[in-house]
């Protein structure tokens, strides 16, 4: 499939079929007229994946969902994967995941569940086989912060200077769990999570599998460039994200109850903007949907 631009209008839609609204710069799109908690139609289903494909980051609005619901939307676009992370996943269903700062007596926890998810990232690229898409809901959200910004790294590296794209061309990285941890000052990997997750190899610059676009493909996740110095690797590395990250390439999540999100990890970014953890409530329900190599 060719890669299809942003700002092109998706077809008129006849009535009873889901509707988009693009963000101002065609990243991120709204999904209008269409209920989650129902099965969702073929044709319904493939408006959506086209917008995906599109917009790279979509947003539902309104979407009172339970988990089962949830996970039944997420394995429209594939097969689900489980979670490193034992602790967040949900007590009935393993592949659904609860970051909450939520006590069983209504009282917070005072801190931010995973404090890897308020750097950049993208989800599970610490395996052999990353996440396709991630697919939130909010069943709680806090009144001030708590906002989940993506950046689009396809626009990102298109942007970049021939001479940088050169410098990229045929590097690859090693993506660590142990080593996330470690930069976000998390509790270490577990000794069962290491063998579940050593350390992969991928390319600094992905293909999309779908699109064909490229993008760059770093994040939190990341140890080191292969054959590289640590420190020439770390300095090139955020010299990447500093520009990946700049406003024109972000687009802002702002929580609404009931919210349901999901973006294409392979062409994204994103992170969590700090909230007061210790006042407010705020809990997200994740399921992803497993991917492919980067190649």
């Amino acid at each position: 499939m060719p890669e299809l631009a942003a700002n092109t209008a998706l077809p008129a839609n006849a009535a009873g079929l889901p509707t988009i609204t693009p963000d101002e710069n065609g990243f991120g799109a709204e999904i209008g007229n269409i209920d989650l908690t129902q099965p969702i139609s073929d044709a319904a289903f493939e408006i959506i994946h086209e917008a995906f494909l599109r917009h790279k980051v979509l947003v539902f609005r309104g979407q009172p969902l339970d988990d089962a619901a949830h996970q039944a939307f997420a394995q429209r676009f594939g097969p689900l994967e489980g979670h490193i992370n034992v602790s967040t996943r949900h007590a009935k269903l393993p592949q659904v995941q609860v970051f909450s700062n939520v006590k069983a007596d209504g009282t917070t926890t005072g801190v931010h569940p995973e404090k890897g998810t308020l750097v950049w990232h993208t989800d599970k690229s610490y395996v052999a086989e990353p996440s396709l898409t991630t697919i939130l809901r909010s069943p709680a959200i806090a009144k001030k912060g708590g906002d989940t910004l993506f950046a689009d790294m396809a626009r990102a590296y298109g942007d970049l200077p021939q001479a940088t794209k050169d410098r990229l061309e045929g590097l690859m990285c090693v993506h660590d769990w142990k080593r996330s941890r470690e930069k976000s000052n998390e509790r270490p990997a577990t000794e069962d999570e290491m063998r579940a997750a050593p350390p992969v190899v991928h390319p600094m610059v992905r293909t999309h599998p779908e699109t064909g676009a490229k993008a760059l493909y770093i994040g939190n996740h990341t140890a080191c460039i292969v054959g590289w110095s640590w420190a020439d690797s770390d300095s090139f590395i955020a010299e990447l994200e500093t520009h990946a990250t700049q406003p024109q390439y972000i687009y802002r999540h702002k929580w609404q109850v009931d919210d349901v999100m999901m973006w294409d990890n392979r062409a994204t970014l994103h992170c969590v903007e700090p909230y007061d953890a210790a006042n407010e409530k705020r809990a997200v329900h994740r399921v992803v949907v497993k991917g492919d190599r980067p190649y």
